[in-house]
């Protein structure tokens, strides 16, 4: 059993030792549906350290596909939406971004110090900076919150965690967003409404 999750660049060797070996790509019966929830042959995985086993081996290939991962085999599985989900989000450092007002103008001086980290339902933890920033995406006209997690795996940030962002939020050049790390991470892609700053 792997006692930890395998670093990005141990995960590529396993990847590139299977291409060299042409080993097949098989097709496991595993979902991870649009809530997190993971699934075997139709039926929800409950024992966590089955899902955290499998959320450890699991990393996404060249052509976009999620495939799980170990010395010895590889198979792809289907994923909903996204791999992990933010259930979680831990907020440290002075000054509160809601604080701040429109910085537009600011100097750096006038930034929050602050850092947000998320964590999602298996246990990963991300710090909210330029290297992971909160991504927004378009699914069936409404705007969903990402961030990358690892090995090009990301979490869809849940509603709870969504709503205590936007209570710690600031507006900036006109629009709406959350300081973390020094960064600016936009919660919406619309302007904010000269009437509601």
């Amino acid at each position: 059993m792997i006692d930890k999750t395998p670093t990005a660049d141990v995960m590529r060797g396993w990847v590139e030792s299977h291409r060299a070996k042409h080993t097949p790509v098989q097709q496991f019966d595993i979902k991870i549906d649009a809530n997190g929830q993971w699934h075997h042959e139709g039926s929800a995985i409950h024992r966590e350290k089955m899902v955290s086993l499998f959320a450890s081996i699991l990393t996404r290939l060249e052509d976009g596909a999620f495939a799980l991962v170990t010395p010895g085999e590889i198979g792809t599985i289907t994923v909903e939406d996204a791999p992990f989900i933010v259930t979680q989000m831990d907020i440290s450092g002075a000054g509160d971004a809601s604080d701040a007002g429109d910085v537009s103008d600011a100097s750096d001086a006038a930034i929050p110090d602050q850092i947000i980290q998320l964590s999602t339902s298996i246990g990963d933890t991300v710090v909210v900076d330029a290297a992971h920033p909160i991504e927004l995406r378009e699914s069936g006209g409404v705007e969903k919150p990402y961030i990358m997690i690892r090995n090009g795996l990301d979490a869809l940030i849940n509603r709870a965690v969504f709503y205590d962002m936007a209570d710690h939020s600031a507006v900036k050049n006109g629009q709406i967003g959350i300081w973390s790390s020094g960064v600016f991470h936009p919660l919406s892609s619309q302007p904010v409404d000269q009437d509601d700053e």
